[in-house]
């Protein structure tokens, strides 16, 4: 079975998932929208552990005024990668420039989410801070491991679940390689990151409220 099918037979079990969309019930849901955002993980670090790269999940990372939470941290061969992954459903409106998307559902309803590829560069950052390399190149993707479909203008920056292969390995392959042992400590401090993250996270989800004013989930 296929990773659209595995998120197909889950959806129709789990969610009672009807004519491309879920009930304002269920979307009301935030334990069912995580345990569909940490499916769509999963079938992500799937695809990566079957490049042989070593991958981090649900990383928080902490400075001093705020903090963030990455779902999926990859080491390329010569480079570190960002994985936002968005288990979306419905029609995904918006630019690369603005604040929020709108995600539009059964019956025309409308959701609003922080724009994902903005969210991604800030992870990015957040990462190239922490481990203070230069030398060690790191990037974002922003991965669709759901059934959305996304307007015209934002299809080049969203990658589907089934093209993440390929291009994981067009863009390491694109970038020049660095010196072994920096990406060695990059890593080893990135591995120590995702160690403290679980006594981490409850701070973070109340940070993430306090700035937002919203419940969080990890769809």
């Amino acid at each position: 079975m296929g990773p659209d099918e595995v998120i197909t037979a889950w959806m129709k079990r789990f969610l009672g998932r009807r004519d491309g969309g879920v009930t304002d019930a269920q979307a009301a849901q935030p334990d069912r929208a995580a345990a569909l955002g940490g499916l769509g993980e999963a079938l992500v670090a799937g695809v990566v552990r079957e490049l042989g790269w070593p991958a981090l999940r649900n990383v928080v990372l902490r400075e001093r005024a705020s903090s963030a939470e990455l779902d999926l941290l990859v080491r390329a061969p010569h480079c570190i990668v960002v994985l936002e992954v968005k288990t979306w459903s419905g029609f995904v409106d918006g630019t690369a420039g603005a604040e929020e998307w709108v995600r539009y559902g059964a019956g025309g309803r409308e959701a609003r989410a922080p724009n994902a590829v903005c969210q991604n560069m800030a992870h990015v950052g957040a990462v190239e801070r922490v481990i203070g390399e230069r030398g060690v190149r790191v990037f974002g993707l922003v991965v669709s491991a759901g059934h959305a479909r996304f307007a015209e203008r934002l299809r080049r920056h969203v990658v589907p679940l089934a093209n993440l292969a390929a291009v994981l390995q067009v863009h390491a392959a694109d970038v020049a390689p660095c010196r072994p042992a920096s990406l060695d400590r990059a890593w080893a401090i990135l591995t120590r990151e995702a160690d403290r993250s679980e006594v981490r996270r409850e701070a973070h989800a109340a940070w993430v409220r306090s700035r937002r004013g919203i419940s969080t989930n990890r769809e």
